[in-house]
């Protein structure tokens, strides 16, 4: 019983580093989009915009290093 309730968790375990790369992969993609329409609205002078949209892929960055981070906390 208890082996079988350690392989259990050691498979959470497993699932749950998977999915935390997975999601800083999916930040990933996110960012890629934020900086291209950041870009068109640099190019359409809405500073606002620009400015929101550069603290969204700061927070994206910040956000992929606590996933990547737990990632890593998990593999010790």
């Amino acid at each position: 019983m208890i082996s079988g309730l350690k392989n259990m968790v050691d498979k959470q375990i497993l699932k749950l580093s998977k999915l935390c790369e997975h999601w800083a992969n999916h930040n990933d993609s996110h960012k890629e989009s934020f900086v291209k329409w950041r870009d068109i609205a640099k190019e359409k002078s809405l500073t606002s915009v620009v400015d929101n949209l550069n603290n969204a892929i700061e927070m994206m960055d910040k956000c992929t290093e606590y996933l990547l981070s737990a990632k890593e906390d998990l593999s010790e």
